[in-house]
């Protein structure tokens, strides 16, 4: 290695150990979020302090909606670290660092160390991978798992003339795939099988399939990924239908969860999710670096991993479920293709402009326009937010004017660039701090417990009425009794209904305790006035309101 490859060696793996701490910076300083935050992190409490590990729950209702990888990462972080926020995310912005390290990784073997290093960089500084990354919800782990498995299996099939090599990627692959199915269901094995299935007829590489070690392959997958699903089915005979029906077959082809978005939805989230970096995006996608004319017969990671990321795409732009984090997994394997195609191109003047334009859009907005859109009694908490969005501004506007006066010296560029929107995107997600008590319940937690404290009661009945706070019982550290509400637990109400109310039992409970809060919206504040129900205001802000019974 010559002197001067090593010293770009050196400047890569310090930029490397930057992003890294910019990622893990202040991990636990913003509040969880509701409703994904709060309820993953709520199951994941309940499994640690049940010790049972097998069946998922969720304010003591049963859950089967996911499979319990996440939580069972999230329950030994908070063994470790508490019940904590920054413990809440530890498993997501983990697999989140540590998938941006693998596509790097992969990118090196298959592209060389330029592309390898341009594709962690594009990874870690797009919108919604840092978002994601940042969330306690299941979008990025899977995501991780997936592109985990995809690499090694692109890995191994590039060395089939090393047949241990081949193997040991591949026994790799098969462990992240039941990896993935234990961490989000069934698309575990639908998104990588499916682009497989079309990329062996595209490419013609019908190779490909005597290579997959499918026997050892199997055997480690349903070794890693059945017992949970054999054990949870035994101690709960109703999980299969549920699971495998109701949450896979029913949320695809059906209106069942009421998340119906416009075929085109996606298409925003992706424009969203990939600035600023949406020119180099669909220069991927558009441009990929291989010949639309296969070559019949030999392997083709480009292709493998383009036909990979348009799968995922258009297989949840059909589907009748939608949401934000569902194509994730595309970006991976996205990361891939523009680190190849950056390495071949010798400046990125489009990147620049995108960043400039998007700063002066966001600075635009909320300069000018926020002011008269904001609902009054939300104005006040949005102008805590606007300091924090004009930092943000400031570096993606900054990462924009370093790409164009640093066209020249492409590696410093894009360095600069990814850290300047790395920590800008950041920003954004710290500063929603200022305005979380309009979806996080730690305020109005602290605000409970410190009436509990004061009253001397250790055990107090606590209610949510006509809605369930899903981070409540997380920071209040116990469950709470939910009262004419049933949303997503509608299912484990159904199994157990003895620990839900409805609103007549409630009340005569409510009029003859001698000690319990509920927690009402502002509308069901207003009729216990109007119908003087007695109470005590202990805490309120825009969305929700307290009361204790004396």
């Amino acid at each position: 290695m010559t002197p001067v490859s090593l010293r770009q060696c050196r400047i890569n793996g310090i930029v490397i150990v930057v992003a890294g701490f910019i990622w893990f910076l202040l991990l636990g300083y913003r509040d969880l979020i509701d409703p994904d935050e709060g309820r993953y992190a709520e199951i994941a409490r309940e499994m640690l302090n049940s010790g049972n590990w097998i069946t998922p729950r969720l304010n003591g209702f049963k859950y089967f909606e996911k499979p319990p990888l996440q939580y069972w990462g999230s329950a030994i972080s908070m063994a470790l670290l508490g019940e904590t926020n920054a413990a809440a995310r530890v498993w997501c912005s983990g697999l989140g660092f540590i998938g941006a390290l693998w596509v790097g990784f992969v990118g090196r073997r298959l592209y060389g160390g330029s592309a390898g290093y341009f594709a962690f960089l594009f990874l870690i500084s797009t919108v919604l991978y840092v978002g994601l990354g940042h969330a306690n919800s299941l979008d990025m782990g899977v995501s991780a798992l997936l592109i985990i498995a995809v690499g090694a299996l692109a890995l191994a099939q590039s060395v089939r003339h090393l047949p241990v090599q081949e193997r040991n990627w591949m026994l790799l692959a098969w462990a992240a795939l039941a990896g993935a199915t234990l961490s989000k269901g069934l698309i575990g094995l639908v998104l990588p099988g499916g682009a497989l299935i079309l990329y062996s007829l595209w490419q013609r590489d019908w190779a490909l399939w005597r290579h997959l070690h499918m026997g050892k392959g199997l055997l480690l997958y349903l070794l890693i990924a059945a017992p949970w699903f054999v054990a949870v089915s035994q101690a709960n005979p109703e999980f299969p239908h549920f699971f495998f029906i109701h949450e896979h077959f029913e949320r695809f082809t059906s209106d069942v969860h009421g998340r119906t978005k416009s075929n085109w939805y996606f298409f925003a989230v992706f424009a969203i999710g990939a600035m600023p970096w949406l020119f180099s995006s669909l220069n991927g996608l558009v441009k990929p670096p291989f010949s639309w004319r296969a070559e019949a017969g030999k392997f083709e990671a480009s292709r493998l991993l383009w036909v990979y990321a348009i799968f995922v795409f258009f297989f949840f732009s059909i589907s009748h479920s939608k949401l934000p984090g569902y194509i994730l997994p595309m970006f991976p394997a996205l990361a891939l293709l523009v680190g190849e195609n950056m390495a071949k191109r010798k400046h990125f003047i489009a990147d620049g402009i995108v960043a400039i334009v998007l700063a002066a859009i966001i600075f635009i907005f909320f300069i000018w326009k926020v002011d008269s859109i904001a609902k009054p009694d939300k104005l006040a908490t949005l102008v805590l937010f606007r300091p924090w969005i004009m930092a943000a501004v400031a570096l993606i506007g900054a990462a924009g004017v370093s790409m164009l006066l640093l066209r020249r010296q492409k590696n410093l560029a894009i360095s600069i660039f990814a850290l300047c929107a790395l920590l800008g995107i950041q920003m954004v997600s710290w500063g929603y701090q200022s305005i979380s008590e309009l979806r996080s319940s730690r305020t109005m937690a602290a605000a409970i417990q410190s009436y509990l404290d004061k009253s001397g009661k250790d055990i107090v009945e606590i209610y949510d009425v006509h809605r369930y706070d899903q981070s409540l019982p997380y920071y209040l550290g116990r469950t709470v009794n939910l009262v004419g509400f049933t949303g997503e637990l509608e299912f484990g109400i159904n199994q157990e209904p003895q620990k839900w109310l409805n609103e007549a039992d409630f009340l005569p409970l409510w009029l003859n305790s001698d000690q319990a809060i509920s927690v009402l919206t502002q509308t069901t504040y207003a009729q216990w006035q109007q119908q003087k129900i007695p109470m005590q205001l202990i805490y309120e802000n825009s969305r929700s309101i307290a009361v204790a019974r004396r």
